[in-house]
Formats: structure tokens, sequence, C-alpha cells
């Protein structure tokens, strides 16, 4: 199960990192014009994505992992070890924060009266949500498409 989840949480970033990258295309290039399906689509599709993948991660985080469970076996030494303390704490940390703001974002979007208006919300939340999980996601240390459960 384990090797499963990895697999399907390292190829699903692909889709979250591609949504965010189209919302924000959508965010800074629409300007006045009225709001689209073209735009709707990344507004809405984004948070599921991003829920999905977190869901994934919970999984991976508090089930199944060999790396948190050894880092909650002993937090004292997982906090000096920076691999370990980047899976117990830095990677979750990030992606709530995250996951929250992609989750307002697109709620603002949403009830924004005017298309301007809710490509602004996408911006900011969205912007910053997507830097977050750029930064939040373990580009060097992971391979960036793992088709193994390997660790």
């Amino acid at each position: 199960m384990y090797a499963s989840a990895l697999i399907l949480h390292s190829l699903l970033r692909w889709a979250v990192v591609g949504l965010a990258v189209l919302a924000l295309v959508r965010a800074f290039t629409g300007k006045d014009s009225s709001w689209s399906s073209a735009d709707e689509t990344p507004r809405r599709w984004l948070p599921i994505a991003v829920t999905v993948q977190f869901v994934l991660g919970l999984l991976l985080y508090g089930l199944w992992s060999p790396l948190t469970t050894a880092a909650m076996a002993d937090m004292k030494i997982a906090m000096k070890d920076a691999t370990l303390r980047f899976w117990a704490v830095e990677h979750i940390t990030v992606m709530v924060i995250a996951l929250a703001l992609v989750h307002i974002g697109g709620a603002r979007a949403r009830k924004a009266a005017t298309p301007a208006s809710k490509r602004g919300a996408m911006r900011v939340f969205f912007g910053l949500a997507t830097v977050l999980m750029l930064w939040g996601i373990p580009w060097v240390s992971r391979p960036l498409l793992r088709l193994s459960g390997s660790e």
C-alpha cells in the first residue's frame, strides 16, 4: 500500500502544479475581460486536486511512511536530522498552509462580484499557495517522476 500511495502522491503533484500554473496564467492574463469557463475550470479544480493530494499525503504521513514513523518515535532526534525534520514537520506544515490558501482563494474568487476581483483573489491566494507548494516539494532529494515506491 505504501509504495502505491507514494507513486500516486508523486505523480499527482504534477496535476496540482499544472493546475496551479494554469490558474495563475488565467488570473494574470484575463484583466477586465468577462469570466469564462477557461477561468472557472482551474478555480474549481485546483482546490479539489490539492485536497486529494493532501488526503493521500496524510495517509502516507500518518500510516505508511517509514520516515515519519521514525521521526515520531523520537522527535527530539528527528528535529536534529534535516531529512526527518523536513518530512515530519516542514513539508506537512507548508502544505497545510497552501491547502488553506487554495481553499480561501477559490471561495473568494467564486463569491467575488466582478471578473477583476475574481482574478485578484486567484492571483493573491493561488499565487502564495503555489510559491509555498513549490518550496515544499522536495525537488532535490526526490525524483521528478517516481515510478517505484522506494525512498
